[in-house]
Parts: C-alpha cells; sequence; structure tokens
C-alpha cells in the first residue's frame, strides 16, 4: 500500500502544539470497522514520529481481527485541559514480526524503568499495528 502525504487541517493550534501534546503520555481512542453495526473504539497508547502513529496490540483482540479484514482506521488524542483534540485518518499497517524492539520506545513513554521490566517479553500474540495518516485534523 502506497502511503502518500498527510492532508493537514489545523485549527487554532500551531504545529508546534501539536508535536508538543502528542509527545505526552495520553490516552488515544483507535477507531476501526465493524463488520456490523457501530465503529469499535479502544483506547490505547500511542507513539507518534511525525509521520505515523503507532500502537501495540494482541492478536486475540477485535481490533486486531478487525483490522485484518478491513485496515480503515482512526484515532483521536484529546486535550482535555486546553478544549482541543487531534484525530488522524488512515490505513494500519501490521507488523508481526519484532514486536520487543519496535515495543520499547511506547513502553519508555507510558512506563517507570521499574514497570518496565516487569513487561512481558517474547509474547508471540502481540504485534505492532501503524497507522498511516493519509488526513490530520484538529479541532476545538
Amino acid at each position: 500500500m502506497a502511503h502518500g502525504k498527510i492532508e493537514w487541517k489545523i485549527s487554532g493550534v500551531t504545529p508546534e502544539e501539536i508535536e508538543a501534546f502528542l509527545a505526552k503520555p495520553n490516552h488515544a481512542v483507535v477507531g476501526v470497522n465493524r463488520t456490523g453495526g457501530a465503529p469499535q473504539l479502544t483506547v490505547t497508547w500511542y507513539i507518534w514520529d511525525g509521520k505515523t502513529f503507532f500502537f501495540s496490540t494482541k492478536k486475540d483482540r477485535a481490533k486486531y481481527l478487525n483490522l485484518k479484514r478491513d485496515p480503515s482506521i482512526s484515532l483521536l488524542v484529546n486535550n482535555f485541559e486546553e478544549k482541543w483534540y487531534v484525530v488522524a485518518y488512515g490505513y494500519a499497517e501490521i507488523i508481526e514480526q519484532n514486536h520487543d524492539e519496535l515495543v520499547r520506545p511506547l513502553l519508555e513513554k507510558y512506563l517507570t524503568a521499574e514497570e518496565r521490566e516487569q513487561w512481558e517479553r517474547g509474547d508471540p500474540d502481540r504485534v505492532i499495528v501503524v497507522l498511516h495518516p493519509e488526513k490530520i485534523l484538529t479541532g476545538h
């Protein structure tokens, strides 16, 4: 799948404010398409590297199964204190190899060194989901 340029629609905040906000250990809400009915929403930790978002999940979770069937995905991070949000729309890529190596920045963002030592390593059911955004917008 080719990944093109991201369409940005920024309102009321600067790109620097967006980058600083996304670097904080906030929770994101990920939306994926179920086979019928309302979208499936999940709260998750994430990393934003300036061009993609990524998070970890397990193969037995609904979002993994739904993304295998339909890679359309959205992600919302709400800045409750300042009353604005960031939403990304795009397609998911599932990486099923090298989970422990790829998840390291995520664990460093959200966990203390002591908590990271307790993290289960080598779980073959864990994968990385990469959101390749086509559109990112902000709003109040």
